[in-house]
């Protein structure tokens, strides 16, 4: 009987998660064939702790060979002595010293492994197969966090960072898919442009906590009171553009003004000024351009504001 086994100072922790990649799994099951050739022995194998002591990663071995799973696990854990045979063993480990496992090759009879340097080789090449495993890993990671890191900054380009609205530099490019949707299905579109009255001294006397407070709240009962496919930009600092596809005139109106009232409720115990809501609400008219369309939705706001705030006018 020979038994030989290299030892260096390494942590035998178990693996936490250590499963190979296809492409590495046949990289070794093809090593471990070539290197069985080579050291001219009946088995070759890869074992590993685990929760419940020792398996077998992979293995090449003669059709003859007999199993020899207890002698092997009990060698892989540094116990036990098999009969009659010869055993060459060394771990194979991670860039940070952690174990993955054992490369073992075992023989019937005894074996003074003249070329055992084959089996250093071999681990060398297989703990270079897990660095890269690792290295993978964490460009996959990498890769992760960019895309979430891209995918916030482009929301963030895209809505407003205090309402989370919509951002003006948007609008352009829905109107245009909106009217297009619009000219093609003959469906009515309505533009509502909103602003909230008396707002600017009210941001001056309460503070601009308090006002920021009060455009979130308006916000959120702008996107509660829309349907999905409704949009709502931030238009400025306290105006709110609304665009409802398959709405007629009447229907937008009809939401503006149970904004308006919410609002109107929500402010009712506020000092004066007492911030209110303002809106000038229109259709889109056939070949009309977007301009026109917000001229006039701007022009219909101005009215409310002239006849006294706190109202809705349509046109």
């Amino acid at each position: 009987m020979l038994r030989s086994q290299t030892a260096r100072h390494t942590d035998t922790r178990p693996p936490e998660t250590d499963e190979l990649p296809p492409d590495i799994q046949e990289a070794w099951q093809r090593m471990l064939s070539l290197l069985r050739s080579l050291l001219e022995v009946p088995v070759v194998l890869v074992m590993r702790l685990c929760a419940n002591g020792t398996e077998t990663v992979m293995v090449s071995r003669d059709d003859a060979a007999p199993p020899w799973t207890e002698e092997a696990s009990a060698l892989a854990q540094g116990m036990g002595t098999p009969k009659e045979s010869a055993f060459l063993a060394e771990p194979i480990c991670h860039a940070d010293g952690r174990v993955f496992g054992t490369l073992c090759a075992m023989d019937t009879k005894p074996n003074p492994f003249s070329h055992r340097a084959l089996l250093t080789e071999f681990r060398h090449t297989m703990e270079s197969h897990l660095a890269l495993m690792e290295t993978r890993r964490n460009l996959e990671k990498e890769t992760e966090r960019a895309e979430a890191l891209s995918s916030q900054l482009a929301r963030e380009a895209l809505t407003d960072p205090l309402t989370g609205l919509l951002h003006r530099c948007t609008f352009a490019d829905r109107f245009h898919q909106e009217i297009a949707r619009h000219k093609r299905a003959h469906h009515p579109l309505s533009l509502i442009l909103c602003n909230l009255d008396h707002f600017r001294p009210y941001n001056a006397t309460m503070g601009r906590a308090r006002g920021d407070a009060l455009l979130v709240t308006l916000a959120g009962l702008l996107k509660a009171r829309l349907r999905t496919h409704d949009l709502v930009w931030r238009w400025g600092g306290d105006e709110f553009l609304l665009l409802l596809p398959d709405t007629p005139l009447m229907g937008a109106v009809e939401v503006v003004e149970s904004i308006r009232h919410i609002v109107e409720a929500t402010t009712k115990n506020e000092p004066d000024p007492r911030v209110t809501l303002s809106a000038g609400a229109t259709n889109l008219a056939p070949e009309e351009t977007q301009d026109t369309c917000l001229d006039r939705c701007n022009s219909l706001l101005k009215a409310a504001k002239a006849k006294g705030r706190n109202c809705v006018i349509l046109g």
